[in-house]
């Protein structure tokens, strides 16, 4: 007869190994661990830069049109028929030359008749101062004499006058813009019929913004590229900035004198220029110190051994640094690179200080 109670005996055994495995797997934790909570986080490793004033210049980009500063617009002082123009755009003209001429015809002689008034009226009058010695004459009848002497030598110089507007010449060396008439027009009075340009009065006229006008001044040196290949990079100065800016685009208007004037060139075309300001004490970072952000523009400031998240406003760039207008000294050590992790009140070490 077979024992039926070593199948039981086998099977606890094997339950009291396997408790005893359990257990010995369940290792409870180490005096020396600390939670999670109170373990201090590793200190973020940072190149540092410290924050320089350094004197320095900006150079500024913008473009420009050529443009005449002198220009005249000729104007007709004295109605009539247009007898002589032969000038047409492009032609160059001297001083004193004559631009168009008028029929004079009709002031002629109405001139002629004046002098033959006036005349008349210094005869009258010596006939009467004579007459007046004697008394045979009286003294009302020769100030009526002298009166009428005086109005007839008003008129013919009114004439004289007259008469020389029918012949327009050139005030100042020039070249021609626009003809506006040809001979055999009629034209009244004041009409517009030739414009005159200086050459000489070349300049680049520039819109700027408020920004770039308070970093320059008359004199202030200019580099301008025709971006024509014939053409080398010209040299000026500013010459004129104006005292208002634009109330919609708030421009302003900055004129260059070129200090050579090549053939080439000619009004109307296009130039980009280089303005180069004053030089100032700036207070400069890296660009890559610069922090950006939905709240703004932001460095960290390192003090001791944690760094400060800071607020600030740039300006201009100078190559690969940066203005700061708002927010630092000038004698801050600043977080240059090692930004990975790194927020306010953040423990850091310095790895390499510039």
């Amino acid at each position: 007869m077979k024992n039926p109670a070593k199948p039981l005996g086998l099977f606890g055994a094997s339950l009291i190994l396997i408790a005893l495995l359990l257990t010995s797997c369940d290792i409870g934790p180490s005096a020396t661990d600390k939670p999670a909570s109170i373990r201090k986080p590793p200190s973020v490793l940072v190149e540092a830069v410290r924050v320089q004033k350094k004197p320095v210049s900006r150079t500024w980009q913008r473009f420009g049109t050529l443009v005449h500063r002198h220009i005249l617009r000729v104007y007709n002082q004295e109605e009539g028929r247009i007898t002589r123009i032969p000038w047409y755009e492009g032609d160059h003209v001297k001083k004193g030359e004559i631009l168009l001429t008028l029929d004079d015809r009709l002031l002629q002689a109405e001139l002629k008749k004046a002098r033959a008034t006036r005349s008349m009226a210094v005869r009258k009058l010596a006939r009467l101062e004579r007459l007046r010695k004697t008394n045979a004459a009286s003294e009302e009848a020769l100030t009526a004499a002298q009166t009428d002497l005086e109005l007839a030598q008003a008129e013919e110089e009114i004439l004289e006058t007259r008469l020389s507007y029918t012949v327009v010449r050139a005030p100042f060396d020039g070249v021609v813009t626009q003809r506006l008439a040809e001979p055999g027009d009629v034209k009244s009075r004041n009409s517009h019929l030739l414009t005159l340009a200086d050459p000489a009065s070349l300049l680049l006229r520039v819109q700027a913004s408020a920004q770039l006008i308070a970093d320059i001044a008359p004199g202030s040196p200019a580099s301008i590229f025709m971006d024509l290949p014939y053409i080398p990079t010209l040299q000026g100065r500013v010459q004129r900035i104006y005292p208002t800016l634009d109330s919609v685009t708030r421009q302003g208007e900055v004129e260059i004198r070129l200090l050579e004037l090549p053939h080439q060139i000619h009004a109307g075309q296009y130039a980009r220029v280089e303005l180069t300001g004053q030089v100032k004490q700036r207070l400069l970072i890296p660009f890559t110190a610069l922090r950006r952000d939905r709240q703004g523009e932001y460095v960290y400031v390192i003090k001791g051994n944690h760094a400060f998240r800071r607020e600030v406003h740039s300006g201009g760039r100078f190559g690969e640094r940066i203005e700061i207008l708002h927010g630092l000294k000038g004698t801050e050590n600043i977080v240059n690179r090692g930004f990975m992790n790194l927020k306010n009140d953040t423990a850091i070490t310095v790895s390499r200080q510039i």
